[in-house]
């Protein structure tokens, strides 16, 4: 019977709620003007891809006297020719670096890589001529370092 009791209290305190918090619908969302999207290209295109900006390189002033200086790149007829040496094609060795060594240009490995490309061909003159411009680079004398 309490129970009763209870759940028509409930009943009619709910009946004399206001109207403002009882559930009501939401009220329709507003109107907006939307222009219809362009049709999309019917080719197939690629999006660019992006790089970074590609400027002036600045090296700036070392430090400190511990920075060690930047090594050099080796020239792309130095790196064929330790290719052409490891493969042991010895004339390639002489076609790529013989004029630049003969000139007194040549760096000591390249001097020392024509030298020996000269003794496993057996060109005396050439080794001799490079033995007479380069004599710190050849060492011994044995065609290697």
């Amino acid at each position: 019977m309490l129970r009763t009791a209870l759940a028509g209290v409930a009943a009619l305190s709910l009946a004399l709620l206001p109207k403002a918090c009882t559930k009501q619908p939401p009220p329709p969302p507003p109107e907006v003007d939307v222009a219809p999207l362009p049709p999309l290209p019917s080719g197939a295109t690629t999006p660019p891809i992006w790089a970074p900006p590609q400027g002036p390189v600045t090296a700036s002033p070392p430090s400190s006297g511990s920075a060690t200086p930047p090594v050099p790149t080796a020239s792309p007829d130095l790196v064929k020719a330790r290719a052409a040496a490891e493969a042991k094609d010895f004339k390639k060795v002489k076609a790529l670096l013989e004029k630049k060594v003969k000139s007194g240009k040549g760096t000591p490995e390249e001097n020392q890589l024509v030298f020996r490309a000269c003794t496993q061909t057996k060109d005396k003159a050439c080794a001799a001529d490079v033995r007479a411009k380069h004599p710190d680079d050849i060492g011994d004398g044995s065609g290697g370092p």
